[in-house]
């Protein structure tokens, strides 16, 4: 009798759980939605106020928006008292470069700002490795996945130096013809556009005609031309005029990255530059531009207080060189360099194309690059280097020649953007990281250009604010200017980098929506989606609407938190509740998911 009531309670156990089991796939079954968010106030991507609506997904597309939706859904996002907007579009971005390895193939520190899409491939560097075309990269993102969706430009920096070089000079017809062909062979794989970077080595060597011809190659696809432009300080104008006049003999729309004008002199010339771009769109020519909202630049921010040619006096004849570096592995075979090569190289295995590149690689080529993969004449160079710390000390105990460094010193910092703007971001003496050398240099009763000498002796790192806060607003209150961080996916924690890798989508809608009140939260909101959309010529993404790809964010604007500073740039930043990305949750709670459900966003020709 025991064994047949022990056998029918475990009889009654199992049937149980099936039964629990079947309700619960009927209910899942019977869910109509994916994802439901309720009670957020919509911010659709336009500059119409916010308004309370609720919103469905279903298969990565936005299905309905209503007041009230009452339908099952698999999971139901409260998100009273968030915000729910389109996930950001960043214009402009190198986290390729991070991307390119597994490590970083989430780019939490983009997904933690609401970023949703990335342009990457920017001033002039492909978004794919020289070594590799854009469909091996595309491939891989598509097979292994990535976290935010992302498109691919072709570099001009790139496509010159895979035929010239690093050469100063024209591209022969026969070379020309050739550039013109790598860029259609990745317009051809998908990529949406071509970039410049014309301050850079080799994009500095071109000449407008240059561009204009490979500009040519993008625009029947319907591609856009992304441009650092040449000049971002007092030539700024003309470096804008440049980049119309591209965009009007190509036929292909420009699109000006990182708006901005630095150095104290320059100062105030962003509406000269406005003005010729608004005359130009004026007349028909389509142009655009993006910017991150910050006073300082660069992707390591920090610079010296004591300019190079003053810290090293008469250059030294016996100083490292980089022709010394390949005169080291000049006597190598071909064989021995790329074996000393692959040994270091970021990328393994080595792909089919990139030891194709290597073997074809002209001998003085793969002697520089092993060379200088190797040895930096760098290294041997700055504060760190006791040869040039003596050298600079001897210099300072003649007192005529220490006083004329004193000067120099003084002037540069002065011309640069003056003392009270020059802030120690990292010093070994803590107190001091965040002031500007101005205060610092009254704490130490010293004067400004001994108090310079004594912070770079110790290794201090200090920030020029070089952009003006006005020049700032100024160009974010224009109607054409998007946003793009210009930053990277960097590994976390390690090395130095702009604070924009981890904050800039946030910061903006915190300091200048929420806080000065420079612009509405609308206005921002529209910049960093539905305008970058436009911009890309995007027709299904950028807008909460029905139809459209899930790509939304959902933040709680009353605890923003930017957590980055100059003196601890790698810090997620919070008040990203709900990351959706093609539907699927990949920040819940602030938490990623694990998920990697961003897609290659592929040009198709017109």
């Amino acid at each position: 009798m025991k064994n047949k009531i022990l056998f029918l309670t475990i009889l009654l156990f199992f049937a149980f759980f099936f039964l629990s089991g079947l309700n619960q796939a009927s209910q899942e079954g019977s869910s109509k939605y994916d994802v439901l968010i309720k009670g957020g106030k919509i911010l659709d991507g336009s500059l119409k106020p916010a308004s309370k609506a609720d919103v469905a997904v279903k298969d990565g597309i936005i299905v309905k928006i209503a007041k009230s939706i009452k339908e099952p859904a698999a999971k139901v996002i409260n998100a009273k008292g968030f915000y729910v907007s389109p996930g950001f579009i960043d214009l402009h971005t190198h986290v390729d470069r991070g991307m390119y390895f597994p490590e970083n193939r989430a780019c939490l520190n983009y997904l933690k700002q609401g970023v949703t899409t990335v342009i990457v491939g920017q001033c002039g560097s492909s978004a794919w490795p020289v070594f590799e075309k854009a469909g091996d990269l595309m491939k891989v993102w598509t097979e292994e996945g990535i976290g935010p969706n992302a498109a691919l430009l072709v570099g001009h920096g790139t496509v010159r130096q895979l035929v010239l070089g690093m050469e100063d000079r024209k591209p022969t017809p026969e070379e020309l013809e050739k550039m013109k062909s790598l860029v259609k062979e990745a317009m051809e794989q998908g990529a949406c556009g071509l970039s410049t970077g014309l301050i850079y080595l080799p994009g500095r060597y071109s000449e407008t005609d240059e561009v204009i011809e490979l500009v040519k190659v993008i625009a029947p696809y319907g591609g856009i031309y992304h441009t650092h432009v040449r000049n971002e300080r007092d030539k700024l104008v003309d470096a804008v005029r440049e980049a119309i006049e591209i965009s009007e003999k190509s036929g292909a729309p420009v699109h000006i990255s990182h708006f901005k004008v630095m150095g104290k002199s320059n100062w105030g010339l962003v509406k000269d530059a406005c003005a010729t771009i608004e005359e130009a769109r004026a007349n028909g020519i389509k142009v655009t531009a993006d910017q991150y909202p910050y006073r300082f630049s660069s992707g390591y921010p920090y610079q010296s207080l004591i300019p190079g040619s003053v810290w090293r006096g008469e250059e030294d004849p016996k100083s490292l060189t980089s022709e010394d570096v390949e005169t080291i592995f000049d006597h190598l075979r071909d064989s021995q360099l790329i074996e000393l090569y692959k040994r270091v190289s970021p990328y393994v295995p080595l792909s089919e194309h990139h030891q194709q590149y290597l073997d074809e690689l002209p001998r003085k080529w793969l002697v520089r690059l092993v060379g200088r993969t190797f040895i930096s004449p760098g290294n041997f160079r700055g504060i760190g280097s006791p040869r040039e710390r003596t050298l600079f000390l001897k210099r300072m105990n003649n007192p005529e020649e220490a006083a004329e460094i004193r000067e120099k010193i003084r002037d540069h910092i002065d011309n640069l953007v003056g003392p009270d703007k020059f802030i120690v971001g990292i010093c070994v003496e803590r107190n001091l990281e965040g002031k500007s050398l101005s205060q610092v240099a009254a704490i130490k009763g010293k004067s400004i250009s001994d108090t310079a000498i004594e912070l770079e002796l110790m290794g201090a790192r200090c920030i020029p604010l070089q952009m003006l806060e006005d020049d700032i607003e100024y160009i974010m209150k224009k109607d054409y200017v998007g946003t793009g961080s210009d930053g990277t996916a960097p590994f976390y924690g390690i090395g130095l980098t702009h604070i924009r890798s981890y904050s800039t989508f946030l910061h903006k809608i915190k300091k200048y929506a929420l806080t000065r009140k420079t612009t509405s939260i609308e206005h921002i909101i529209r910049s960093q989606t539905s305008l970058p959309a436009q911009i890309m010529n995007w027709n299904d993404r950028g807008w909460i609407k029905k139809g459209y790809k899930a790509d939304i964010a959902v933040f709680d604007p009353k605890n923003i938190k930017i957590k980055t500073s100059i003196s601890n740039p790698h810090a997620y930043s919070e008040g990203v509740k709900y990351l959706l990305i093609n539907g699927e949750l990949v920040l819940d709670g602030g938490k990623h998911t694990g998920k990697l459900p961003g897609k290659v966003i592929k040009l198709k020709k017109t």
